[in-house]
């Protein structure tokens, strides 16, 4: 079963792509092989907990390490963005420094799953939107869905990834403050939901 990766164009040790989510129920055991046979050892997925029940994905993180794939949870609501990803952003680039395959997944692929791979590029030393290009082009769509999602990613490099900017037009969009230098032990992920919703499909 040959998975849906959309891979990132990054010129660095390792790789790195967004997804959208895998098949579930009696279907996840076969996405999890197709995925560990494109190479994939990390995926970071951004669906909620009532998404993985409704989609069948609850076993997401036994599937994959049945088939040697390290499973992160970063849960952020449709079209929302996370509070707190430093850790984990510091800990994704870590892996595809290594020379790892990362996948960042959500429900459609588009918003937040290009956050956390946004993150990862930041961490990784390229500018936001750069990093929004990138994914755009593996995506072969704009992405993230929408503005509050795009800005929230400057404000993140702003602050953590040492580049001048941050929100471009003031809507108070903020990133959490760097914790200190510690242990790489990733946090539960937080998250708030953007002032937009609703009725657009999940991102």
């Amino acid at each position: 079963m040959r998975p849906a990766l959309h891979v990132i164009a990054w010129h660095g040790p390792g790789r790195l792509a967004t997804m959208p989510h895998p098949r579930g129920g009696d279907l996840l055991a076969a996405e999890m092989t197709g995925l560990a046979a494109a190479g994939v050892d990390v995926i970071v997925s951004a669906l909620t907990p009532g998404e993985d029940r409704r989609l069948g994905l609850t076993g997401a993180a036994g599937a994959a390490a049945a088939v040697g794939i390290q499973h992160l949870a970063c849960p952020i609501p449709d079209r929302g963005v996370p509070l707190d990803v430093v850790a984990l952003g510091v800990r994704l680039a870590a892996h595809v420094r290594a020379g790892r395959f990362v996948v960042a997944q959500c429900f459609a692929g588009i918003g937040r799953s290009t956050l956390l791979a946004g993150v990862t590029l930041v961490m990784l030393g390229v500018r936001p939107e750069r990093a929004l290009a990138m994914v755009s082009a593996a995506r072969g769509l704009p992405v993230p869905g929408n503005e509050a999602q795009r800005l929230w990613l400057h404000d993140f490099a702003a602050a953590h990834g040492g580049f001048p900017g941050g929100n471009p037009v003031g809507r108070g969009i903020s990133a959490t403050p760097h914790r200190p230098p510690g242990s790489l032990a990733l946090p539960a992920c937080t998250h708030r939901s953007s002032s937009s919703t609703a009725s657009t499909p999940s991102t």
